[in-house]
């Protein structure tokens, strides 16, 4: 049975495969921080605390990946947040670094994804991997790669969970398959599975630049907190229960009237709605520019991690659409890459017989 193994290294999270399990591929997702280590303090990291994160080289610098990288980190570590981004250290670290997660020292084919921004360097990012790699004290060889776009994942994820006969309708339908990341925004139209390169696009509005403009009012709302910490209003959106945690205290999320959650008065008022609406609208302005009022667009998919904040300004533009919200929106695009990289495998093999 071929080696199957997907990887989405995405500016937020970092979701692959392991194998299967019943029959489904098995996911591990992790953010995607590259903690920068000094491999002498390693010992740090061990027994009953050992942390779950693989350490790798590259360029000479030490990093870990992996679950818990965030508690190896300091002040040099950091998200893959630039323009070089496969090319750059972290990105690399996060590549490879996962390879040793995938249960497997041999790979059929590697199926990865890039925002659509990058989708010119997928080359580069194929013959990156194709070949044999010395990790550690592995060798890993890959035999061939499959670069897709990351909303193509999601779309074929969702394709996967409507039948034969939904897949039949699908296949006629003009599809607009919106992914809003943490470092981007992005969106492909479609025929079926067929990608329509110019009603695609992304822009650098993702996630991230909503916390910043969330962390722009709080700062002011919260003077003596120069550097406000942005893990926190993140947490805010997906961890927390309609709270902000700061300095202890608990603060109505994401409009605080002068209250904590437990009705303490406090010197502390903010709305962050504004904040909020000034991105995800914006988003979606720069989407409609390219992709037009919907009239021919049949199905709208939304996935990725921050779905949800993005979906009333996504409904507002399209009102007359359903937007239909993958089942498990920060794993779909990387079960959709491994799904769609067992048919495309196939179908090189047929191929090739032929």
């Amino acid at each position: 049975m071929a080696v199957i193994r997907a990887l989405e290294v995405g500016f937020g999270t970092t979701s692959l495969t392991t194998g299967y399990a019943d029959g489904e591929p098995v996911i591990k997702t992790f953010s995607s921080f590259v903690a920068q280590t000094d491999p002498n303090k390693s010992g740090l990291n061990a027994g009953l605390n050992k942390r779950d994160t693989v350490s790798i080289t590259i360029n000479g610098q030490n990093y870990e990946i992996g679950p818990d990288a965030q508690l190896a980190s300091d002040k040099s570590s950091s998200r893959v947040l630039n323009s070089s981004y496969i090319t750059s250290d972290q990105y690399q670290a996060l590549l490879f670094g996962s390879m040793l997660y995938m249960n497997a020292d041999t790979i059929d084919l590697f199926v990865l994804a890039l925002p659509v921004e990058h989708w010119s360097r997928r080359e580069q990012l194929k013959s990156l991997v194709v070949g044999k790699h010395t990790i550690k004290d592995r060798t890993i060889e890959v035999k061939n790669a499959w670069v897709i776009v990351q909303p193509l994942g999601g779309l074929l994820d969702y394709a996967d969970s409507i039948g034969q006969s939904g897949f039949d309708e699908l296949r006629e339908q003009t599809v607009l398959s919106v992914d809003p990341g943490f470092g981007t925004f992005d969106y492909v139209t479609s025929a079926g599975l067929k990608l329509n390169d110019t009603r695609s696009g992304g822009a650098d509005l993702g996630m991230s630049s909503v916390l910043s403009a969330c962390a722009k009012t709080l700062r002011t709302a919260f003077p003596n907190l120069h550097d406000f910490p942005i893990e926190k209003i993140d947490e805010a959106f997906y961890k927390n229960d309609g709270y902000i945690r700061v300095s202890g205290k608990k603060y109505p999320f994401p409009v605080c009237k002068g209250e904590t959650v437990d009705n303490k008065p406090v010197n502390i008022e903010f709305d962050l709605r504004p904040a909020i609406e000034s991105v995800t609208q914006n988003a979606v302005t720069k989407l409609k520019n390219v992709v037009g009022n919907g009239g021919d667009i049949d199905l709208i998919i939304l996935m990725g991690g921050a779905c949800n904040i993005y979906k009333e300004a996504l409904q507002s533009a399209y009102p007359d659409h359903d937007i239909v919200v993958v089942k498990n929106p920060i794993t779909s695009i990387c079960r959709g890459m491994h799904l769609g990289g067992m048919q495309y495998y196939e179908a090189l093999k047929k191929m090739n017989a032929a």
